[in-house]
């Protein structure tokens, strides 16, 4: 019955039948054949149930079982024995469980397969006339295997002569293209490959019509060795630059054609890059505001290229509710209004309120992805919070601005000039006066940033790294009235271990006051502690604190995580991860090091999630010191860091 669940929960869900009844004997039959009884023969009946209905009743011959026994190898010098057997194996232990000391079912049309599959490898390793073939016992019990190899010569790529590229700025892509192929294996496949990196090259320069021709011109065999070299000659007709000459939006109702022909306008009179056109309709993806976009090209009678640009539109205009909750915030709840299309023009205005156990927050925010019609964008808010902090409440009111512009591979360098306005009213404060700071203020930042994201996936990376860094000030000369220097750095990098991610991640700050500020209101120092930094200390918890015992905040401070997650292999989507914290944080900027450092050691348990990871842990404080927690926990939602 565990085998043919599946269509046993189709009959359960719409009742029993004949030729539901047969699909089950059918489906039961071939399992019991692809598990070694290759006689297994299943028939069915209905049966009449108590209550005037029916049922299946399935009648199974199994007959004699066959399972594999021992397999050998010859032949076999270039590929190790593990490997042939992996590949001779693969289809039988994919489908059955294989327990009881790794024995498998023998399936003679499995091991069909995997000698297809041995031979495939081996030609891709250069070996294209390699011969695998398969000798078995007699079918029946213990079936022994014995996989013979002939591998011939391995055969490699020598000499390519490629044409002059017809723009002198692909120069240097010919020459990455030469070195990705010279030396490597040679199979069938590569003159089709190397024909379609330099044809598609050639278009994306605007040579629509190019065409790429690759040929063998020489085989040498290197003496001794059984390898063969294969020389390779590239010709092309790369034909002349087709220009973009107007483009025509088919499909919007919502979004005004004036966009389109603004959106789209570098790419107008130019050479028809494929590459540029995918990455402007990438942009428009991104929005949310597109259900497709989809792009075709006509041909003029002047031999231009005219540009096709068919949208299916989503809902441009979004309420929201949502909840939730996390350790430190509490319960969480709130709603959110978006318009993706201000205007008609795909400019965002998004207005929200949220409430939770420290506070209430709302905040109106504008997005212009393309400020000016430049490569710019510009984030800009504003809004207005009650803040309820261990030790003060305040509350704040202000706004912000960020412009940023992606360059570099894909746009995953981000370059930003950002700015904060805020007046600050710290009230119901437990804090020393001497540890305060001014309780009520205006602040005026503006600053620098750049982040350098590597990774192989934006939203959940496995490898490669991220880099961030900012650089602040407040002062008097921008009418601020309190005056500082800030800056932070952090240094995420991601590597995958098999099926678990191994993650590292190091961050610091620093802020100094500068003019007139001999110290910063409380609210503008760094904290640690919490669910994002040292999970040993609850939010805020770690470091300095004033004679009351509420933390003040400080100068300095680092954070330095390392954790493994590990799915957990029985639930889809669950992950158990081990992690260890590190991190201080200290009162004066002029004391900025590692000293005083505290941290964690801990494990957790995360489940993904249509909004990101939910997450629980608990930290253990192994080097505790009077007054410090032997530990803490931590639920919420979201990435560690």
């Amino acid at each position: 019955l565990q085998i043919i669940k599946p269509q046993m929960e189709h009959v359960e869900a719409t009742g029993v039948s004949m030729a539901r009844a047969d699909d089950a004997a059918y489906f039961l039959e071939t399992a019991l054949r692809q598990r070694g009884y290759s006689n297994a023969a299943v028939d069915w009946r209905l049966l009449d149930t108590d209550n005037g209905g029916k049922r299946i009743h399935l009648i199974v011959e199994e007959g004699a079982g066959s399972r594999l026994g021992e397999i050998r190898f010859s032949g076999n010098e270039a590929v190790e024995g593990e490997a042939v057997m992996e590949l001779l194996t693969s289809h039988t232990r994919k489908r059955v469980n294989a327990e009881s000391g790794g024995i498998l079912p023998y399936v003679p049309e499995d091991l069909d397969k995997g000698v297809s599959r041995i031979r495939e490898f081996y030609q891709l390793l250069g070996y294209s006339e390699a011969e695998v073939s398969l000798k078995t016992g007699t079918p029946s019990g213990t079936v022994d295997v014995e996989v013979s190899v002939i591998e011939g010569n391995r055969y490699v790529v020598g000499a390519i002569t490629i044409p002059e590229p017809p723009s002198s700025a692909l120069q240097a892509d010919f020459d990455k293209l030469h070195e990705d192929y010279s030396g490597k294996n040679y199979t069938s496949s590569v003159p089709v490959s190397l024909s379609s990196g330099i044809t598609a090259l050639a278009r994306d320069a605007g040579y629509y019509d190019a065409e790429v021709f690759v040929e063998e011109v020489n085989k040498t065999e290197v003496a001794t060795s059984g390898t063969v070299s294969v020389d390779l000659q590239v010709s092309a007709v790369w034909g002349e630059t087709i220009p973009v000459s107007g483009i025509q939006v088919t499909g919007n109702e919502k979004v005004k054609s004036e966009f389109f022909t603004r959106h789209f306008e570098d790419l107008n009179g130019k050479p028809y890059s494929p590459n540029a056109t995918n990455a402007e309709v990438e942009e428009l993806l991104r929005t949310g505001a597109f259900e497709s976009v989809r792009t075709d090209t006509v041909r003029r009678d002047d031999g231009s290229m005219a540009l096709l640009i068919d949208v299916e539109e989503a809902s441009m205009k979004e309420f929201g509710v949502y909840g939730g909750y996390a350790t430190y915030e509490g319960p969480v709840a709130g709603f959110e209004f978006q318009n993706l299309n201000l205007n008609g023009m795909l400019r965002k205005v998004d207005a929200e309120i949220e409430a939770s156990r420290r506070g209430l927050r709302g905040e109106i925010s504008y997005e212009d992805p393309w400020f000016a019609w430049s490569d710019f964008r510009l984030q800009s808010s504003l809004f207005a919070l009650n803040r309820i902090n261990e030790g003060y409440s305040k509350f704040e009111t202000g706004g912000r601005y960020e412009f940023s512009r992606k360059t570099g591979p894909a746009g995953r360098t981000q370059i930003s000039i950002f700015g904060q306005a805020t007046y600050t009213d710290i009230y119901e404060t437990e804090i020393d006066p001497a540890e305060l700071g001014d309780p009520s203020y205006f602040a005026n930042v503006t600053g620098v940033s750049l982040s350098l994201d590597r990774t192989d996936n934006p939203r959940k990376p496995r490898s490669g790294f991220i880099a961030q860094s900012a650089v602040s000030v407040a002062s008097s000369v921008i009418a601020s009235e309190v005056e500082f220097l800030r800056a932070t750095g952090r240094l995420g990098y991601y590597l995958p271990l098999g099926p678990a991610t191994a993650r590292l991640s190091a961050r610091a700050g620093i802020i100094s006051p500068m003019g007139d500020s001999m110290s910063l209101p409380i609210d503008l120092r760094f904290y640690n502690g919490g669910a994002q930094s040292v999970r040993s200390f609850d939010e805020r918890e770690l470091g300095p604190r004033d004679s009351r015992g509420s933390p003040v905040g400080g100068e300095f401070y680092s954070i330095f995580n390392f954790e493994i997650e590990m799915p957990f292999f029985s639930v889809d989507g669950l992950s158990v991860v081990p992690f260890f914290d590190a991190g201080n944080l200290l009162p004066d900027a002029g004391d900025a090091g590692l000293s005083q450092m505290r941290y964690a050691l801990g494990l957790g348990l995360r489940y993904e999630t249509p909004l990101g990871p939910l997450r629980v842990e608990y930290g253990y404080n192994p080097d505790r010191l009077p007054g410090e927690p032997v530990g803490a926990a931590h639920v919420g939602l979201g990435v560690a860091y």
